[in-house]
């Protein structure tokens, strides 16, 4: 079979590169690529704990669910991805009844396998919601009627330099501070009949009792967490307040104080414009 010299032989450099939406696409766009690679290996260190755990249906379901909805950007993957991991974290067999343990709470601070896992379920939360915002749909729609836009996507040319470690930083920080409120969580007690009411809680002893006098361990945790809460709260707005306002620009700190200059002098402003409509008002037509 013979060609025709005269027809120009196609160069695989000018083909159209592949859409970013497709799994072709996504593998060879840089960007995507990486936060879908973190991701799957995030869902492979799932499988491998639940395995090592004894449950082997579990870490492949989740596996599955993930991964699934990684490759066909799947918006609801997330969500039953977390239903199925609290599903088999009470119940490591798919069926009950739960694998309980009372002191395994208390004594599991910073366990190697419970930090890996949820650092792990971090990492794969957030490479799904960024490959889904660079692949398929950053913003939600408008709801209106009759109009119906392109979804508006993340440019992949937005991905800054190093993005990838530092969510990688921050999940690490995440789960770190989420060990230590549940150390404080676990390892505290509240004593009504001292000065300063928080104290270590001793460790529990099996067929002991706990004193009708001292409050039960779930009345306990549920007020140290609120108190965690409103106060790490607070202190987390200050910073981050403080954060904001040092990171403004000069055009910027200069807009918000004459929106506060505005704010606070509206009666003033509002009454010398009254006056002045007024004498413009009365004054005589010219001649």
């Amino acid at each position: 079979m013979t060609t025709n010299a005269s027809e120009p032989a196609l160069d695989p450099v000018d083909e159209e590169p592949p859409a970013i939406n497709t799994l072709r696409g996504m593998v060879r766009t840089e960007g995507v690529r990486n936060y879908l690679f973190a991701g799957l290996a995030a869902l492979t260190m799932i499988f491998l704990i639940f395995f090592q755990q004894g449950s082997d249906i579990g870490g492949v379901l989740l596996f599955v669910v993930g991964g699934t909805g990684m490759v066909l950007r799947w918006a609801a993957a997330p969500t039953f991805f977390l239903v199925f991991l609290l599903w088999f974290v009470i119940f490591p067999f798919g069926l009950p009844p739960a694998f309980e343990n009372h002191f395994e709470i208390q004594r599991r601070h910073f366990a190697v396998a419970d930090v890996l896992l949820a650092f792990s379920i971090v990492v794969y939360l957030a490479c799904h919601h960024r490959v889904f915002a660079l692949t398929t749909q950053a913003m939600p729609q408008e709801l209106r009627v009759g109009r119906k836009k392109k979804p508006t996507r993340r440019p992949v040319e937005l991905i800054r330099r190093g993005e990838l470690p530092r969510l990688l930083y921050l999940a690490a920080a995440a789960v770190i501070a989420g060990q230590l409120i549940w150390l404080l969580t676990t390892g505290l007690e509240i004593d009504v009949n001292e000065n300063f009411p928080l104290r270590w809680a001793e460790p529990p002893v099996f067929g002991q009792r706990r004193p009708s006098e001292e409050l039960s361990f779930w009345y306990t945790r549920l007020l140290i967490l609120i108190g965690i809460g409103f106060f790490g709260s607070l202190v987390a707005g200050l910073v981050f307040n403080y954060w904001h306002l040092r990171n403004l620009s000069a055009a910027e700190g200069g807009m918000m104080l004459q929106d506060t200059s505005w704010d606070e002098t509206r009666r003033e402003l509002t009454r010398v414009e009254n006056w002045r409509r007024g004498s413009r008002d009365n004054s005589p037509p010219p001649v």
